[in-house]
């Protein structure tokens, strides 16, 4: 049931226009204070603040390569924001890559946490757990609606984030701060995001044709 309200609701944001509009230079307007801003461009959160800061796209894609080889070593605060950065220097595809690898991996996170320990607002797992959602709803509208802009780049990605879902490893090293439960468990969290994301593919390709046309009739095509 879970796993079919999620397909519901990732479909929905697919097709449909929620009303955000971007900045007038193309840059998304995400505020998630005192992590980030978008104007003027402010980061205090992840192992990488400071070298998203960059607007020089050659540099930003050095940094997207070094995380790339240090990925299980890296917050996945680091991951969204690297792809609102890409986003905002029009590299959208990278950046559609890099938010559905984010997304991922902190569901599993969510997961993984001990509920008993996550706190309330001030702890670090409640407030990191917080700025995932923020993400996900408010800069997921941008990525969905570029990522399917050319289905069947969007569905590869898709395919591409569900075959990496294999290689996430335990949460611990990079937040130690954090109260987990055991790792003996993130093999099956894995097994279940993977099939989330498997069920999501099979709903496109059967459903292409309809998505497309419902997405060109809301406006959402091209529209990012």
């Amino acid at each position: 049931m879970k796993s079919e309200r999620n397909l519901i609701i990732l479909v929905f944001i697919l097709i449909t226009n929620l009303g955000f509009s971007q900045n007038d230079n193309g840059k998304i307007p995400f505020n998630a204070l005192p992590y980030y801003n978008f104007e003027p461009l402010t980061i205090t959160i992840g192992k990488y603040q400071k070298e998203l800061l960059t607007n020089d796209l050659a540099e930003l894609k050095k940094i997207e390569e070094k995380i790339k080889n240090d990925i299980n070593n890296t917050d996945i605060e680091s991951l969204y924001i690297l792809s609102i950065r890409l986003y905002d220097l029009g590299e959208k595809d990278d950046a559609f890559y890099w938010f559905q690898t984010a997304k991922t991996r902190a569901r599993i996170f969510i997961n993984m946490l001990d509920k008993e320990k996550i706190g309330s607002i001030g702890s670090i797992a409640f407030e990191i757990k917080q700025f995932f959602v923020s993400c996900n709803q408010l800069v997921g509208e941008y990525m969905n609606g570029c990522g399917f802009n050319d289905f069947e780049k969007g569905l590869a990605t898709y395919e591409k984030v569900k075959n990496e879902v294999k290689n996430i490893q335990s949460y611990k090293n990079v937040y130690k701060n954090i109260s987990f439960i055991d790792d003996s468990n993130l093999e099956t969290q894995k097994e279940k995001k993977e099939k989330e994301l498997s069920d999501g593919i099979e709903y496109f390709k059967k459903n292409k044709e309809e998505i497309i046309k419902t997405r060109i009739e809301n406006g959402i095509q091209g529209k990012y």
